[in-house]
């Protein structure tokens, strides 16, 4: 009986950005590119046609922040339109009295967006479809790059799946739908995954 000893939860998750890449389709040429990050901008790069993409990863803030000319109070309407925070100056309503008036606005730095999680299928920075990307009975399946995809083999295929030596308590396995961890539906998965390889 195959057995597998379980990765640590952080193995391959979006974060992978950062040292192996999230394998993807390119958006120009549908051929297969890498997605890397560092601490400052996410990188794309297509390995068939040389298409580049480079995304700032700093979150920022924009508002209009002023003394009211109607009721003297001290206000900032935070601007989420994205169409609008390109402008220098934007009309806002006070908050307080409802006075209408023109503001600067102000662009801050807030935070670093880490893109948490792949959502439908898609690299958390750019959305672009990842590469290894299948679907079972209508839900997403689906490798971040060749190593999670032999990881995924490797552990649904397995007659034993035990947990790392330590205290960790979360593994890479936690990150997995239960549809695919189910015993009837492993084997299915697995011709999928395989599927996959191919490509």
């Amino acid at each position: 009986m195959s057995r597998v000893v379980d990765k640590p939860y952080f193995t391959h998750s979006a974060y992978s950005a950062f040292t192996t890449g999230i394998q993807v389709k390119c958006p120009k040429c549908h051929g297969a590119g890498v997605v890397t990050a560092d601490d400052d901008n996410a990188y794309f790069r297509c390995l068939s046609c040389g298409h580049r993409m480079t995304q700032d990863r700093t979150v920022y803030r924009y508002d209009v922040h002023n003394q009211c000319k109607n009721c003297g109070r001290y206000y900032r309407v935070d601007i989420e339109d994205e169409a609008k925070q390109h402008y220098s100056v934007l009309h806002v309503t006070c908050p307080y009295c409802g006075a209408t008036m023109p503001g600067a606005v102000h662009k801050t730095a807030e935070a670093f967006s880490y893109g948490a999680e792949i959502q439908g299928g898609k690299d958390p920075w750019f959305g672009l479809e990842l590469w290894f990307l299948t679907s079972f009975q209508g839900k997403p399946v689906w490798a971040l790059n060749r190593e999670h995809l032999a990881y995924l083999i490797g552990y649904l295929s397995a007659g034993l799946r035990e947990k790392p030596p330590g205290r960790a308590k979360m593994t890479q396995a936690d990150h997995l739908p239960v549809f695919m961890k189910t015993a009837k539906n492993r084997e299915r998965i697995v011709k999928l995954l395989k599927k996959l390889q191919e490509k």
